[in-house]
């Protein structure tokens, strides 16, 4: 032990040493104030005036003088993330981290990132291109102005690149994969197709919810409960061996990628203005995904959030149109099932004959490791994935991969004027497909698609197919005025929560797999009853935690403890009677109840897909619309679909052990207060990290926002999970942005250093407004253009 700590004291010491020699440099080194800067590229003379929170207000004469400065500043507050997000598309982090990202680049090489930004860039409007010069002339210059780069950098012993026009459209690569990217639940699908019967299959896959039902149908719907097919269901469970051969084959998915954004009109409001809400969901990360930022040239006033790397405000608003965006949840991307020639495995069947796999080579660079070079193949459809569908290699088409369907057109909001311009731009835009909700200043709301969505014939992208004989396949994108609009809808209002938008009468595959109603129903409920709306008032519903959506676990749970005269049960059962139905962080026993939810589905419908393990031995089922087919089962209760006839002669003991077992969890894994109860708020812990913290825990504190009990759930309003949920919060009225609201996670800036790094994160931890307009300018950083000498 001794020899221990004499190896350890000299090795804590030299670390101190280079911490506190790396702090010295830095805080040198923060973004300077109140400096003038002379920018090769700018036009006329411009400004950006930082407020007490970091953000910026730019001032300039045209778009891309603002949209130079925009890349100036941004560059200096978020440098490392934008290099890291341009690393990740392109497949070069291993290159600087090592080589456990190995696998994350061999996959963005597969899928050809690189060369499909460089081809945007070949084919966009003169226009767009001028801006993203612009942008990464201001993005290469504030890099040049830094003596030191951040500490990032310094840790990992790299100089950054000069950004190029690329690198911008990587990093909305990078948001159409994170968004669109479904290919694995059509893998999913796939197998289960392969493996169960249809009636099974359709089943466990229906295509609607409750919920959903309600927002699209209202009380006036009559969704019929698809009947359970219990012959073929019970013929599964007799062929399947020893439960734990079947033990974690279904369970909840990952918290959706996606959002809620509502829009209220005139009749709605307080004074007749119409407002928007919007909270984007997203994996929670240190430095925030966005950045905030004021934008002004001309007579255009833009004030929202921008993405790193991007030269264009996301979401917000012009003073006219305010905008927000929630993902589809829709189908954007084919596996096609190759078929390859027996006699030259070299070549693969198409419609118009054989044709050969074209190759392209590629090398991953290691840090302190040996370069890898493999070879990718490529079809007329697409790259062929690493890993083979069943017994079939698969190509990927994927609208994110077609050069044409991705742009900046987007830009064009600046000096949209009213609901209906603006749809037309949304309609016409490439980039990630997404719901876009509108707002203008005269009272109007609306609704619509943008990007590109495919048009498939034969087929409806659901499970893999061969797309060789020409009978199926893709003929081009919806046409923009073929898109799905909402103008000014009878309610007063539009809602979007990742839910399905349309019936089965729209003429084109959006999806599939949306996510459940759940949101769009609360959000839906609380506006039907709301009149005379503020921007506060919008406020709170983002804040909203009531979550009906457990209360049928509840009922089931107590009516398995009511006839139980065990102390414990009783208990138990009277901690459940009195969850008072909502997520806040002293509720009770809302943790007991989310515990049994999440066994059941693997208890009770792990058993069903056990055959698909023979077709991927990794194969693990889940689907945002789990619960329906579950809760049919757990109503019905059929004897010969009770899932472990072994040890329990019904279903109600089979349950209550679930029960049981999900309590002693609980208790198991979170402190308990006198009474034995655990409060959502133990539970329901939220932390944010830093990429570098688990690699230097001296300076997790430092790094990481605080680990902080949290409000709010993944089916509430409020969605809440350990490492996810809003990656901001705004609501804003066109015209009337100075009572708009705004935060975000963390900070403004990426550096750990800058009294900006976290400065917003109490605000959005606790559900506090912060102002969406910049507030008074406490630093002024003057540009004028490069002098060119004459000769």
């Amino acid at each position: 032990m001794r020899k221990i700590i004499l190896y350890i004291i000299p090795a804590l010491a030299v670390l101190a040493s280079i911490c506190v020699y790396i702090a010295y440099r830095v805080i040198a080194e923060l973004p300077a104030s109140d400096i003038q800067t002379a920018l090769q590229g700018l036009n006329a003379p411009a400004y950006a005036e930082t407020d007490n929170y970091g953000i910026p207000a730019i001032h300039a004469k045209n778009r891309e003088d603002a949209f130079l400065l925009l890349g100036f500043v941004t560059a200096r507050d978020r440098l490392f993330q934008m290099d890291l997000l341009r690393r990740h598309m392109a497949g070069q982090l291993a290159e600087v981290m090592g080589g456990e990202l190995v696998d994350s680049d061999r996959w963005h090489r597969v899928m050809g990132f690189e060369q499909v930004a460089h081809a945007i860039v070949g084919q966009l409007p003169q226009e767009q291109k001028r801006v993203l010069e612009a942008y990464a002339q201001g993005v290469n210059q504030a890099m040049a102005s830094l003596r030191v780069l951040p500490p990032e950098f310094l840790l990992l012993g790299y100089h950054p690149s000069p950004w190029r026009l690329e690198d911008s459209l990587l990093i909305v690569l990078g948001m159409e994969e994170d968004l669109g990217w479904t290919g694995n639940g059509e893998r999913r699908a796939s197998i289960m197709e392969a493996a169960l019967p249809k009636s099974v299959m359709t089943f466990f896959l229906p295509p609607l919810d409750h919920y959903t039902d309600w927002v699209l149908n209202g009380k006036t719907s009559t969704l019929p409960k698809p009947s359970i097919p219990s012959k073929e269901l019970a013929a599964l469970l007799d062929n399947i061996g020893p439960s734990d051969q079947h033990a974690d084959l279904a369970g909840s998915p990952p918290p959706a990628k996606g959002s809620n954004g509502w829009v209220v009109g005139s009749a709605k409001t307080w004074d007749g203005r119409a407002i928007l809400a919007n909270d984007m969901h997203l994996s929670l990360r240190i430095p925030n995904i966005w950045y905030r930022a004021g934008i002004n040239y001309g007579d255009v006033k833009l004030t929202g959030l921008t993405l790193p790397g991007v030269p264009l405000l996301v979401v917000g608003s012009n003073s006219k149109v305010a905008w927000g965006f929630t993902n589809i949840e829709g189908d954007f991307v084919d596996l096609v099932a190759l078929e390859f020639n027996p006699t030259d495995p070299g070549s693969y069947r198409t419609p118009k004959g054989w044709a050969k796999v074209n190759e392209r080579e590629e090398t991953v660079k290691v840090k302190d490791g040996k370069p890898i070079t493999f070879n990718v193949q490529i079809t007329e459809w697409g790259p062929i994935l690493p890993e083979s569908l069943s017994t079939k290699p698969t190509a990927v088409h994927w609208v994110a991969l077609d050069p044409k369907a991705t742009d900046l057109s987007l830009l064009d909001l600046d000096t949209a004027k009213d609901v209906m311009v603006a749809q037309k731009i949304f309609n016409q835009a490439g980039g990630p497909p997404l719901n876009a909700l509108i707002a203008d200043s005269q009272g109007n709301i609306g609704w619509t698609y943008t990007g590109k969505i495919p048009k498939r014939f034969g087929l409806d992208g659901s499970v893999s197919r061969s797309w060789a004989d020409g009978s199926i396949g893709w003929v081009g994108y919806v046409l923009p005025d073929e898109l799905p609009r909402l103008l000014n809808p009878r309610s007063g209002f539009i809602v979007n929560a990742n839910q399905r938008m349309l019936g089965a009468n729209y003429p084109y595959v959006i999806g599939h797999y949306f996510d459940h109603g759940y949101r769009a129903y609360r959000i839906s409920e609380r506006l039907l009853a709301a009149v005379n709306i503020t921007e506060r008032d919008m406020f709170a519903l983002q804040l909203d935690t009531k979550t009906e959506f457990y209360r049928f676990y509840q009922r089931l749970a107590l009516s398995l403890l009511q006839k139980g005269q065990d102390k414990a049960h009783i208990r138990l059962a009277q901690e459940l009677e009195n969850w008072d139905g909502f997520a806040e962080r002293e509720s009770k026993g809302l943790a007991i109840l989310v515990q049994f939810r999440e066994l059941l589905l693997n208890a009770v419908i792990s058993p069903f897909m056990a055959k698909c393990r023979d077709y991927d031995p990794k194969f693990r089922f889940i689907s945002s619309m789990i619960d329906t087919p579950l809760q049919q089962l757990l109503t019905a209760k059929l004897p010969e679909l009770l899932p472990d006839k072994a040890h329990y002669r019904d279903w109600d003991g089979f349950l209550l052990s679930v029960l049981l077992q999900a309590e002693a969890k609980v208790l198991a894994h979170h402190p308990a207060d006198a009474q034995g109860s655990v409060m959502w708020g133990a539970v329901n812990q939220v932390a944010i990290h830093h990429p570098f913290s688990s690699s230097l825990p001296l300076l997790q504190k430092w790094l990481d926002m605080p680990q902080v009990a949290m409000p709010g759930c993944v089916p509430c309003v409020r969605v809440s999970a350990q490492d996810h949920g809003a990656s901001e919060r705004l609501v804003v009225s066109p015209g009337h942005e100075g009572t708009g609201i705004l935060h975000i996670p963390g900070g403004q800036s990426g550096h750990p250093l800058s009294p900006h790094y976290n400065d917003q994160q109490q605000a959005w931890a606790e559900g506090l407004v912060l102002p969406l307009e910049t507030g008074v300018g406490l630093h002024r950083l003057e540009f004028v253009p490069v002098q060119v000498k004459q000769d």
